[in-house]
C-alpha cells in the first residue's frame, strides 16, 4: 500500500469544477444533460493524475434554493422540506456522474459538504479535509458538489462549488484549479447580451479589477460570473493557477489537462502568496 501511495503525484493535484450550467438544463427542474457529462467523463478516461471534482447543482439545487429562500437563512420550519430535497436531488446527480466515471473504469468517490463544512454568517468555521486527503492517497476521486451547510448565525447556508473549489485547492496544495461553465472565460461585457463583447485571455494582480468590473451583473442564479470571478482571484492570491473556460467546446477540458493551450481566461498566480498559500493548508 505505501508503494501506491508513493506513485500518487500528490505535487499535480487538480481540482475540477463542472458547472452546473454545462452538466445540467437549467430550464426543465433536474435535468441533467446526459451527453455533456459522458463527454465529460470520456476527456478524464485516460488522466491518470490526483484529481478532485466539484459540481455544481444546476437545475437539482437552484430551483429549491431559490423557491425556499434558504440562500437568506434557515427561518421557520416550512423551509427544511426544501433541504430535504435539495440534498436527495444533488445525490441524484452525483450519482449519474458517478455512474459515468465508473463505466469508464474512473474510481470516483461522494463526500457531502453539509457533513464537513460549517459556516458562520456565510463564512467558513470549519472544514474537515483528511478523509479527502486519505482518499487521494489512495486513488480515489473525491467527488464533491455545491451544498447548503449548515450556518452557526443563520442556520443554513449555500456554499457554491465555485466557492468549495476556492477552499479546497490551495488548503491541499492543488497545483491548479479549473472552472469549467457554459462560456469561453470572462468577458469584457455579457457575450450574451453583447455581441462584440472580447475575452479577457489572462488576468493578474494588475489588472483583476477590470475582470471583477466586468463579470457584475444581474443573474437569477444562486451563483454567476461574477461570484465565479471572485473566487478565481482568491485562488489566484493563495498561489494556484485557476481557469474559467468552456467545458461544453469540445476536448477543452482535455486539452488542460495535458497543458495544452486553450480559449479561456487564465487566473495567474499571485507571486507573494506562496506563504499564505501554506498557512491555508496548515488550518485546515
Amino acid at each position: 500500500m505505501q508503494a501506491l501511495l508513493g506513485m500518487r503525484r500528490m505535487d499535480q493535484l487538480t481540482v475540477l469544477k463542472l458547472g452546473g450550467s454545462a452538466i445540467t438544463d437549467k430550464a426543465r427542474e433536474c435535468t441533467p444533460d446526459i451527453p455533456a457529462i459522458q463527454h465529460i467523463a470520456d476527456q478524464l478516461r485516460d488522466y491518470d493524475l490526483p484529481l478532485i471534482l466539484v459540481h455544481g447543482g444546476g437545475s437539482y439545487a437552484h430551483t429549491f434554493v431559490t423557491r425556499s429562500g434558504l440562500g437568506k437563512g434557515l427561518r421557520d420550519r416550512s423551509q427544511l422540506r426544501s433541504i430535504s430535497e435539495t440534498e436527495f436531488y444533488l445525490s441524484q446527480l452525483t450519482r449519474i456522474i458517478c455512474a459515468s466515471l465508473l463505466l469508464r473504469n474512473k474510481l470516483p468517490i461522494p463526500f457531502h459538504p453539509m457533513s464537513f463544512v460549517t459556516l458562520d454568517k456565510g463564512k467558513v468555521k470549519g472544514i474537515i479535509l483528511d478523509p479527502i486527503r486519505k482518499a487521494l492517497r489512495a486513488g480515489l476521486i473525491p467527488l464533491l458538489h455545491g451544498d447548503l451547510v449548515f450556518d452557526e448565525s443563520q442556520g443554513i447556508g449555500v456554499l457554491s462549488g465555485d466557492r468549495l473549489a476556492s477552499l479546497i485547492g490551495p488548503r491541499l496544495g492543488a497545483s491548479r484549479v479549473l472552472l469549467g461553465c457554459d462560456v469561453r472565460g470572462v468577458y469584457s461585457e455579457n457575450p450574451r447580451t453583447f455581441p462584440n463583447a472580447t475575452l479577457i485571455p489572462e488576468v493578474t494582480r494588475e489588472n483583476f479589477r477590470l475582470a471583477l468590473d466586468a463579470s457584475r451583473g444581474p443573474s437569477g442564479d444562486a451563483t454567476g460570473m461574477g461570484a465565479k470571478v471572485r473566487e478565481a482571484i482568491r485562488i489566484a492570491k493563495n498561489g494556484c493557477e485557476c481557469y474559467i473556460f468552456n467545458l461544453r467546446e469540445k476536448k477543452a477540458l482535455k486539452g488542460l489537462l495535458e497543458r495544452n493551450r486553450i480559449t479561456g481566461t487564465r487566473f495567474v498566480p499571485w507571486t507573494n502568496s506562496r506563504k499564505s498559500s501554506k498557512q491555508s493548508r496548515r488550518r485546515a
